[in-house]
């Protein structure tokens, strides 16, 4: 497999952009009038193509656009991330998000945003262990529908901000091996949420740590109503710990389950 990052050009490659999300997100689709517009207005939208394929096909790509929050700084919003899904798990998602932090640093700004579900264990382990993001922001029910289907999970979304040349963010790119374990994670914190048929922890003490079920969309089909009861426990229990200041600042994992590392100190 030969992959290659680069700014997605010509209709070709916009209208593959087109049917890549149709493959990943069947009723979202970005048209290519409107890729094509942020492109050329300091938007970003790259391409992860497979040198490898006859035809050198799109497997890949990312998109974003400027934006900003209230009277802060511009920022680069992120707004969508794909990979075919027998590409997954070859790290083009995370090359293509190094390319895009790259594009974005070169325009001068400092920060980018983009959501992410937080009872996914793959996009948690990339965007908060790999890449050093953080999140102190947690917003219910992002997509609807509302009121949610009895047979739905609310599409609850953490906030990712990405600093992108903060001392913690270069370390993480420059040492990606250095990850900590799950044993690591847990020494010396509190445990908020270790069933989530239960009720968890008070919060209190330096670092705390939230649990997730390692394959939510497996247990979605198998026992819906503990999936169900996880999205509730962890927006209870994410939601109380930002208020008091608390934010995300890592992540580890083992074949059960997915564990989110809260500290109280600045960011």
């Amino acid at each position: 497999m030969s992959i290659t990052i680069r700014p997605v050009t010509g209709y070709a490659e916009y209208t593959a952009c087109e049917a890549l999300q149709r493959v990943v997100w069947p009723d979202s689709v970005v048209p290519l009038n409107m890729l094509y517009t942020a492109q050329n207005n300091g938007g970003v939208v790259l391409g992860a193509f497979d040198e490898a394929t006859p035809g050198t096909p799109l497997v890949g790509f990312v998109f974003g656009f400027m934006g900003r929050d209230g009277n802060n700084p511009i920022k680069h919003c992120s707004h969508m991330a794909a990979v075919l899904p027998n590409y997954r798990d070859t790290r083009i998602g995370e090359r293509l998000k190094l390319a895009q932090r790259d594009a974005v640093v070169a325009q001068g700004i400092e920060v980018m945003t983009w959501t992410f579900d937080p009872l996914l264990s793959r996009n948690a382990r990339l965007n908060i262990r790999k890449l050093g993001g953080i999140t102190r922001t947690y917003k219910d029910n992002v997509y609807g529908p509302d009121p949610v289907p009895d047979d739905q999970l609310p599409s609850d979304r953490f906030v990712v901000e990405w600093w992108l040349n903060a001392p913690r963010v270069l370390t993480r790119l420059s040492h990606p091996e250095q990850a900590p374990s799950v044993a690591e994670l847990l020494e010396d914190s509190i445990l908020l949420n270790p069933d989530p048929m239960l009720p968890s922890l008070p919060i209190q003490g330096k670092r705390l740590v939230l649990r997730i079920p390692s394959q939510i969309d497996a247990l979605r089909e198998s026992d819906f109503a503990r999936a169900k009861a996880w999205r509730g426990q962890l927006r209870m229990a994410a939601k109380d710990a930002f208020d008091l200041g608390y934010h995300i600042a890592d992540f580890a994992s083992d074949e059960g389950y997915g564990y989110y590392l809260l500290v109280h100190e600045p960011v």
